[in-house]
């Protein structure tokens, strides 16, 4: 059988169509961990508004239980996001060494280094 230009551009065609695949995966794969990143950022700056909040209450002795509350529905709203946004990433792998929640597309551990 004779490899002819068809049958390279056909290949070609096939080639170019698996990359796409496989870059649009990727792309997602990112999409997905900024996303994450984001989450846990806002996540962060709640908490701190938390604790700033209960420290000037603490100081100036004003009752502001209500936007704590307000506060902590926040948190509980951004830690279900990004427990979601977790689980449809993937399952996060566990370190055997440390314990530590990986994503699931690393090897090593991005908190002590060990191989997954």
């Amino acid at each position: 059988m004779n490899y002819n230009f068809d049958n390279f551009i056909t290949d070609s065609k096939e080639l170019f169509d698996k990359l796409t695949v496989k870059a649009n995966g990727a792309v997602n794969v990112s999409k997905a961990y900024i996303e994450k990143a984001q989450l846990r950022v806002k996540l962060r700056d709640k908490y701190y508004d938390l604790g700033k909040l209960c420290y000037d209450m603490h100081q100036t002795g004003a009752d502001e239980t209500g936007n704590m509350k307000i506060l902590i529905k926040e948190i509980k709203m951004l830690e279900a996001q990004l427990e979601y946004a977790e689980e449809a990433s993937g399952k996060p792998k566990v370190c055997k060494l440390c314990g530590a929640k990986n994503s699931s597309e690393n090897s090593y551990c991005a908190k002590c280094g060990e191989r997954l």
